[in-house]
């Protein structure tokens, strides 16, 4: 059966090359996957459908009928239709569900929406084990589904207090709920995540091969001459930063491309957070790549750039890798870089006394070295991290100019064919063009008042003058 549904997806992935536009494939592909229960999949083609016609009347009809199955009803759905238009975010979702004020505990969720909602009510009141227990009853009512195994996953990963102990009861249970049953890839990273946790990397290592494979047959990323072929284990390009200049949407588009292979994440934090857990590690997280076909494979963790000697640790491992940065206007990049850490509860002061705050510490310096410990302890980084030629000044000592490739953030936003044909180019691949190019990941916020935007400016253009100079190539940044 699995063949099958392989071959008949590879069929109509096949039409759609000559007819990229026709929408019919897209039900058909949409229907078999629902048919095959595998829910996420059937999304991921409704959105594509979106991206080729963004209206309402051109979602697969598949979809009103998962979503009916899975108790949404009237406004529910067309809410949801109208959130596939963007993203399937995970706060936005939690907006479309909702949940009796019967249901208590996890024990008391009789659908995954209900223990969702339940486990982001406890989630929001840091009771972790009470969350844990609701994203378990999800995934064990509804394990086809990612939503919950990221919840799970965000929750252990990021909460410090749990111990080990819980830990392994926590993925004896998890081993438990999943066995034997139909579950996204994204399962299997997730567990990845968790046993790291625990510190049992070997195990990890397997939870995260066993994730890449299922993701590489579920997307037909292989054509059939390659799936048998040798393989090596390599990472061919890294997006090193920056922060909030676009690096997801950057990733997004490079992963459409068919010669490129993700990741099982876009930022895998590995030389600025995991060194320690080593390469077999790291390499895990990546497909193997055949060795004919010129197949690629990379991540985007965009604090790389500007993270003390991460430079050294990718040289260390990988000398002749193919590094991109794509830098955008300083202003706005801290600007956006605020709004984001106030969204996470990560900041608390007001835009005008974050920045001037900061402005006052940096107003006077001359090279990197001068920002100390004493600066992030009251800093985010907000100006500091739009400072380029400090950080590309140190990674160029090591790599030759060749190994980069230096993108506008701005380009990528108003001419992204010509610069995706730049990044193709870059990386020896042929062109691609997408038939849409979907903002990810990005934010919105009220409008900075002009005088604060002028003394930013005035702060950075000394900076921006050394970067155009050392790079030789022109930003137009006001």
């Amino acid at each position: 059966m699995e063949y099958q549904l392989k071959k008949l997806v590879t069929h109509y992935r096949k039409a759609l090359q000559i007819k990229p536009d026709d929408l019919t494939f897209y039900e058909k592909i949409a229907e078999l996957y629902y048919e095959q229960g595998e829910l996420d999949k059937t999304l991921e083609v409704c959105q594509e459908a979106l991206q080729i016609q963004p209206d309402i009347a051109s979602v697969p009809k598949v979809l009103k009928t998962m979503l009916q199955t899975l108790g949404f009803e009237g406004e529910e759905i067309t809410a949801f239709q109208n959130l596939l238009q963007s993203k399937l975010a995970y706060e936005s979702f939690h907006m479309l569900l909702s949940r009796s004020e019967t249901v208590k505990t996890a024990a008391d969720a009789k659908t995954w929406k209900d223990a969702i909602v339940l486990g982001y009510d406890f989630k929001e009141k840091n009771q972790w084990n009470e969350a844990i227990a609701a994203y378990m009853k999800a995934i064990e009512i509804e394990p086809s589904l990612s939503l919950s195994y990221f919840a799970l996953n965000y929750i252990i990963c990021y909460c410090t207090l749990l111990e080990q102990n819980e830990l392994a009861r926590i993925i004896a249970s998890y081993y438990q709920i999943i066995e034997g049953r139909l579950t996204p890839s994204y399962a299997d990273v997730a567990l990845g995540d968790i046993l790291t946790k625990q510190g049992k990397i070997t195990e990890a290592i397997t939870a995260y091969k066993t994730g890449i494979d299922k993701t590489i047959y579920a997307n037909n990323k292989y054509p059939n001459k390659y799936i048998d072929s040798p393989k090596i284990y390599n990472v061919s390009f890294l997006i090193i930063g920056m922060g909030k200049a676009g690096t997801s949407s950057l990733y997004h588009y490079l992963c459409q491309h068919p010669k490129i292979l993700p990741a099982t994440d876009k930022e895998l934090h590995f030389f600025t957070k995991n060194f320690d857990l080593g390469l077999d590690w790291y390499l895990a997280h990546f497909p193997p790549l055949p060795v004919a076909g010129g197949f690629l494979t990379g991540e985007a963790t965009p604090w790389y750039l500007g993270s003390y000697e991460v430079e050294k640790k990718v040289f260390q491992l990988f000398s002749q890798i193919k590094l991109i940065a794509i830098l955008r206007n300083p202003v706005d990049r801290a600007i956006s870089h605020y709004y984001m850490n106030l969204k996470l509860m990560k900041e608390h002061r007001s835009l005008e006394v974050a920045m001037t705050s900061e402005l006052e510490i940096l107003k006077d310096i001359i090279d990197s070295t001068q920002v100390n410990d004493k600066y992030w302890q009251t800093e985010k980084g907000y100006l500091w991290f739009g400072l380029y030629f400090y950080f590309l000044e140190k990674w160029m000592t090591l790599f030759p100019r060749e190994q980069f490739l230096i993108l506008r953030s701005e380009d990528l936003d108003n001419q992204t064919d010509k610069t995706m044909k730049q990044v193709y180019e870059f990386l020896g691949i042929s062109n691609y063009s997408l038939s849409g190019y979907p903002k990810v990941n990005s934010g919105s916020y009220s409008r900075t008042s002009n005088e604060l935007r002028q003394k930013l400016s005035n702060f950075f253009q000394p900076h921006n003058r050394k970067l155009e100079d050392y790079l030789g190539m022109k930003f137009d940044w006001e």
